[in-house]
């Protein structure tokens, strides 16, 4: 089973040309720390509530991913509020993203291309050399949102949550059945208290990065 951050990054990618859909400001960044903090917590080194997250444990995890997300969280201040954890993680997403993308390579999902120019690397592109994994996803988030009878696992909560908060939903469902379907996301995200709070740190934090855009556009 891929990690929350891996089925995040597939989610994001256009399995074809192995370059990220267009998303929102920093959406993909805050994805990615939100499925970061939740596999830390699921690791026990972090507890969250609905405003607050605490390293319970600085020391090494042994995972190069969760590593690198915890060196993001000053030690000096265990118990900082969710917004800011969330924050750190997002701002050093360059970190992380290089040592998904290596795994998933490892793991024979996507092949890494680079484009260059006079020997200058000029672009790196990720296309899908097996996309099982990410059809997989998309046909169990798709499963779990639109049958009200399906009982969703604690990976999926976390996977719709984050898809949810970050739009990433674009990318799996039409607008009609996102509209149909509004009322069943929000219940899922609901179910797990950490993700619940994760997508409303979120959406404040993109609200509040619109916001700035916005007024500096005036």
């Amino acid at each position: 089973m891929l990690r929350f951050s891996e089925e995040v990054l597939l989610l994001a990618l256009d399995e074809k040309t192995g370059r990220l859909h267009p998303l929102p400001e920093r959406a993909l960044e805050f994805a990615l720390a939100g499925a970061v903090l939740a596999e830390l917590a699921a690791a026990k080194r972090i507890t969250t509530d609905a405003t607050k997250l605490t390293v319970q444990d600085f020391s090494s995890t042994g995972d190069a991913v969760l590593d690198e997300a915890l060196k993001c969280l000053p030690q000096a201040e265990p118990t900082m509020t969710l917004q800011k954890a969330l924050a750190r993680i997002a701002l050093h997403a360059d970190k992380l993203k290089p040592l998904l993308y290596a795994d998933l390579v490892k793991k024979g999902i996507l092949q890494q291309q680079d484009k260059k120019f006079l020997w200058a690397l000029r672009e790196r592109r990720y296309p899908t050399l097996d996309d099982r994994e990410e059809r997989e996803a998309r046909a169990r988030i798709r499963d779990i949102v639109l049958n009200p009878a399906a009982v969703p696992g604690p990976q999926d909560v976390v996977l719709i949550g984050l898809m949810d908060a970050c739009d990433l939903d674009g990318f799996i469902f039409t607008p009609e059945e996102l509209e149909k379907s509004a009322e069943r996301i929000k219940q899922i995200c609901g179910m797990n208290a950490i993700v619940a709070a994760l997508a409303k740190a979120i959406g404040e934090m993109q609200q509040a990065i619109l916001d700035v855009t916005a007024y500096s556009g005036m």
